[in-house]
This record gives C-alpha cells, structure tokens and sequence, in this order.
C-alpha cells in the first residue's frame, strides 16, 4: 500500500457539529467520516478527470477522420472516389471485400 499522508481539515464550528452528530449516528468517528468523505471525493475527481481525457482523445480522432474525409473528398486529379467506398450509390449493396 502506498505511503499514507496526513491532512488537516478545519471546518466552521456548524460544518462540525453536523460531521460529529453524523459521525455518532454510524457508530463512527468525526475524524474516520471525514476521512471517508474525502477518499470517496478523490476518487470521483480521479475517475472524472480520466473521463475528460478519454473524451479528448475521442474528439481528436473524430478530428483526424473528419480531416481525412474531408482529405477524399476534396477535387483531385488521378483520385477515382467510386473506388473509395465499397457501397454503391442507390442500392445499398456493398462490393465483396476484395
């Protein structure tokens, strides 16, 4: 397990008041809920932050394909787009993979 860490909390006196009657309403102690509280808000934060960069990585894929896209379908000389997709205009029946 990794090396524990010590904080200090300071909260106005009611804050205290409602962490202490919580506290005692579970058999625990101020200090343990608050302990718990704030592990369980960490790892909420740990979790969200995660979310925000799988989401980033997301999006800046969805920018590469819509760049390359963008790429196929811009007007060229030599390029032959009919062979770029399979799917047939009107059918809607694809060529076997080759």
């Amino acid at each position: 397990m990794a090396q524990e860490i010590e904080l200090t909390v300071t909260l106005d006196a009611a804050l205290a008041a409602r962490l202490r009657a919580a506290a005692a309403e579970r058999g625990w102690s101020a200090e343990s809920l608050a302990a718990a509280c704030v592990a369980q808000h960490l790892e909420v934060a740990i979790r969200h932050r995660v979310l925000v960069e799988r989401m980033e990585q997301i999006d800046g894929a969805i920018l590469d394909m819509a760049q390359a896209v963008g790429e196929l379908g811009a007007p060229s000389a030599g390029i032959d787009l009919s062979k770029v997709c399979r799917l047939h205009k009107g059918d809607g029946v694809a060529d076997p993979a080759p």
